[in-house]
């Protein structure tokens, strides 16, 4: 099925991942809508006024059958902030199941599987991806690596005149990292372009970095010293894939040759967005305060 003939819609439109599919769906020319909770709050931000997006309850499946026909694609990417690991893991099911059952030709699912996320999170995520493989329908399952923007999210901290990045991993662990807006790009691609993506479980990163690493390439990049700290985070594990490189990288960097490494991300946007979470708006004054 070409899904460029047929409407994609989003589940997590509001969200990082789910934002990101959307905005290259519609940079690839094809027609993208959210679908929503019918108790999602974010439904109610203006952006979704737009007439094409749908709201349903999750948890009645004649409704979401109904919101669904006539689709070409669903992206599904289970991150509502106000809902819990049981809420998503059936959420996940029933949207499965009302694609299935309104013949929606492709279903894309953003798994959350990056090695420092909460173990919940990603039993939910490994579940839901097991339930989608046992139906045999046309899918692809995007496992992301760690995002890159949880360097500036979470990582990275300035203590008066010292800049810290603190993660959960031992100083030589061989990270993958992608970028988020890669992940919706190749959201994007596996939702308008079935054929050469359906049936594939892909693991997504753009490039594999140590922190002692990120820290080098920041400290250049910042112009100032910035110190790596080992830390434990509750709720937090590192599991072995953690340092085990993954062998998609460079099929990936060929269907989506845009694909970022971490110098890259920080040319494009990265840095900047490391630089206002220190609260340094410009390189210079990031130099005065050194």
């Amino acid at each position: 099925m070409d899904t460029r003939t047929k409407p994609v819609y989003v589940v997590g439109a509001a969200g990082h991942q789910g934002g990101a599919a959307m905005r290259h769906l519609q940079a690839l020319g094809v027609e993208a809508h959210a679908l929503f909770d019918e108790r999602d709050a974010r439904r109610r931000d203006q952006r979704w006024s737009e007439p094409g997006a749908r709201i349903a309850r999750f948890d009645e499946p004649d409704a979401l059958e109904r919101a669904l026909r006539g689709v070409g694609a669903l992206v599904l990417v289970l991150e509502d902030p106000e809902t819990g690991p049981a809420e998503r893991l059936r959420h996940g099911r029933v949207l499965i199941d009302a694609a299935v059952a309104a013949g929606v030709g492709q279903i894309v699912f953003a798994a959350a599987t990056g090695p420092d996320h909460h173990r919940l999170s990603c039993d939910v995520s490994a579940e839901t991806e097991r339930y989608l493989r046992r139906l045999d329908v046309p899918a692809t399952v995007l496992r992301p690596a760690t995002i890159m923007e949880e360097v500036p999210w979470y990582w990275l901290a300035r203590y008066g005149r010292q800049i810290t990045l603190a993660t959960p991993f031992v100083a030589d662990a061989h990270l993958p990292l992608v970028a988020l807006d890669d992940v919706g790009a190749l959201a994007a691609l596996a939702a308008s372009r079935p054929g050469e993506f359906a049936g594939r479980s892909i693991d997504l990163a753009g490039d594999t970095e140590t922190p002692l690493q990120i820290a080098a390439r920041l400290t250049e990049a910042l112009g100032q010293p910035v110190e790596y700290e080992e830390v434990q985070v509750e709720g937090v594990f590192v599991y072995q894939e953690a340092s085990t490189q993954v062998h998609d990288i460079e099929w990936l960097r060929g269907v989506y040759p845009r694909l970022h490494t971490f110098s890259s991300w920080l040319e494009d946007g990265g840095l900047a967005l490391c630089r206002r979470h220190l609260g340094m708006t410009s390189p210079d004054e990031v130099r005065e305060v050194a």
